[in-house]
């Protein structure tokens, strides 16, 4: 089992081995990575580390990062650490605005006309935005 909500999910899990031979990452990288704090493997029935699809991917791009961009290992783990709470703060303001639009609805009715809603991270909708509303507009 992983450290990651998705992969226990789907139960797709790599060993050390399979994520080397999927990613051309060195083993001795691969823990260099884990130990920068870029992935969390979880760990199998003998303890030995496995990995989730999420994983295999950041390490791909990790590995870019670094061979492509020059990177150090710490900053390329700061730019997940970043991305992550770029991503737990959208979350915050999509329910926040979810929430909002609720007092709305219930103080005052939607006036005829058209009602356009952005969501944090830019997304349009036509209309008071539901979660889990698929209408979209495109730029």
């Amino acid at each position: 089992m992983t450290s990651n909500n998705h992969e226990r999910r789907d139960n797709v899990v790599f060993t050390t081995i399979q994520v080397v031979h999927l990613t051309g990452i060195h083993p001795r990288t691969l823990d260099a990575f884990a130990r920068a704090g870029i992935v969390r493997p979880g760990q199998d029935v003998a303890g030995q580390p496995v990995y989730g699809r999420a994983d295999v991917a950041r390490l791909r791009q990790a590995l870019n990062m670094v061979q492509h961009a020059g990177m150090p290992v710490a900053q390329v783990a700061s730019i997940f650490v970043l991305r992550a709470q770029i991503d737990q703060t959208r979350r915050e303001l999509d329910h926040l605005v979810g929430q909002l639009w609720a007092e709305l609805d219930s103080a005052m009715p939607t006036p005829s006309g058209r009602v356009f809603t952005t969501g944090a991270d830019g997304r349009v909708w036509v209309g008071r935005h539901r979660p889990g509303a698929r209408r979209r507009l495109g730029r």
